[in-house]
């Protein structure tokens, strides 16, 4: 694992030393998970762009319906079934 030195305003600091205490969190814990989340979003804004980019909207409502019209209703728990797995 590599070592990374950075510099932030010191209000920034704070804040985020602030957010990691109130999750439970290290200040180093925090910012490693913050760097991970901003990561994998660029990555998915990148494979979304590379799925999409040449496609046209008309195209993609056609398909989004298409896979809507083959979803297929199931049966729904009940408030107690959802209630019981809660506790487990």
């Amino acid at each position: 694992m590599s070592t990374l030195s950075i510099r932030v305003p010191d209000t920034l600091k704070k804040k985020a030393s602030h957010l990691a205490r109130k999750n439970k969190m290290s200040f180093n814990a925090f910012i490693n998970q913050w760097l991970q989340i901003a990561v994998a979003r660029e990555e998915t804004l990148e494979w979304m762009d590379s799925r999409l980019k040449n496609r046209s909207t008309k195209e993609l409502i056609s398909d989004f319906e298409r896979f809507l019209s083959k979803t297929m209703q199931g049966k729904e728990p009940t408030t107690a079934e959802i209630k019981r797995l809660l506790k487990e």
